[in-house]
């Protein structure tokens, strides 16, 4: 009896038997015990080593992370996005392998192995610093790849993706900004991801341009994608904020939180003094006191697309696919509404 037998035969879907008889999680134990039980009555074993070697397929799917990431509780947003990948990848019935920089070791050799060894059926990339040995490698071994995200400077013709429209998110983070005519503009970047940065930056000026405002490079601000760091930029920028009526547009919502904390811990008055917007909307700033203003990057759209894109490459589907999802604004409790 097939998987597909059994789950029609007791009134489930086929990937809730799979997940079932693999202890997943995201089958109730009500349900589990349920299907266990059917599955000894009718004497069903779910055998995914023999369904592998029919299917030639590893039932995995790998997630570069970028080189800057750390863990889970210092990149919220990479941590969001691996969430609902790993919820759009269930539905599927695949399981997720995920593929860090680890800096003690070759790798490249690392990365190379899991594709000689065919480990994964495919990745979902969000690495966007792949050095050509890595693309070469790929191509070789025709690896099904979906970029999604952040882009670098060098986007290849042959590259699937679903990236956010950067420029977009900090477009709109100026022409909101560029209406307080009587604030100073402050951009906080970071050292990683360049050139999102800088996507991210240049719409911003763009949009405080149009707004008729001339933004002067000594008001970027530097640190690195953490909270700390963020938080320790703005500490020494603080006499300056003090000073005059500021709007703070960061790099990310981490950023953001960082620059909160500062501006907080200094007594500015928020959004009265200064007006802080982030850029991602990860779950955490909503729930926050005061709730944090930003640019939603649409990782709800983007993640399931590219998920289902990967799943028609790996069905040999060979349909290109390249889309930019633009950002919306978010208006919470650190900015002021425009009417």
């Amino acid at each position: 009896m097939t998987s597909r037998e059994f789950a029609k035969l007791i009134g489930v879907s086929q990937s809730t038997v799979s997940r079932a008889l693999n202890n997943s999680s995201l089958v109730t134990r009500e349900k589990r015990e349920y299907i266990l039980q059917k599955a000894k009555e009718y004497d069903f074993e779910l055998n995914s080593q023999a369904q592998s070697l029919r299917t030639r397929r590893t039932g995995t799917i790998g997630i570069l992370f970028p080189k800057h990431f750390i863990s889970m509780n210092d990149n919220l947003m990479l941590a969001h996005i691996y969430d609902c990948i790993q919820q759009e990848m269930s539905q599927y019935d695949y399981d997720i392998m995920v593929i860090y920089y680890d800096r003690s070791a070759d790798d490249f050799s690392s990365f190379e192995r899991i594709i000689r060894k065919k480990k994964v059926d495919g990745f979902l990339v969000l690495r966007m610093e792949l050095s050509d040995n890595e693309m070469e490698l790929i191509q070789k071994y025709h690896v099904p790849c979906v970029f999604m995200m952040n882009v670098n400077a060098n986007i290849r013709d042959n590259l699937n993706y679903f990236f956010s429209d950067s420029f977009y998110g900090g477009y709109l983070a100026g022409k909101y900004f560029g209406k307080f005519t009587d604030y100073r503009k402050i951009y906080i970047t970071v050292n990683e991801e360049k050139d999102d940065a800088r996507r991210r930056f240049e719409g911003y000026r763009s949009g405080l341009e149009e707004c008729g405002y001339i933004f002067k490079d000594e008001d970027i601000l530097k640190c690195n994608i953490s909270i700390e760091s963020a938080c320790r930029c703005v500490e020494g920028y603080i006499d300056r904020l003090a000073e005059e009526k500021t709007a703070i547009f960061t790099y990310s919502d981490l950023v953001a939180i960082g620059a909160l904390q500062a501006l907080e811990e200094a007594a500015i008055s928020i959004p009265g003094h200064a007006q802080l917007l982030g850029m991602d909307d990860i779950p955490l700033i909503s729930s926050l006191r005061p709730k944090i203003s930003t640019v939603h990057v649409e990782t709800e759209e983007i993640v399931p697309k590219a998920c289902s894109h990967l799943m028609d490459l790996i069905e040999k589907k060979e349909i290109v696919r390249r889309e930019w999802i633009k950002p919306r604004l978010v208006i919470r409790d650190t900015t002021y509404p425009i009417s």
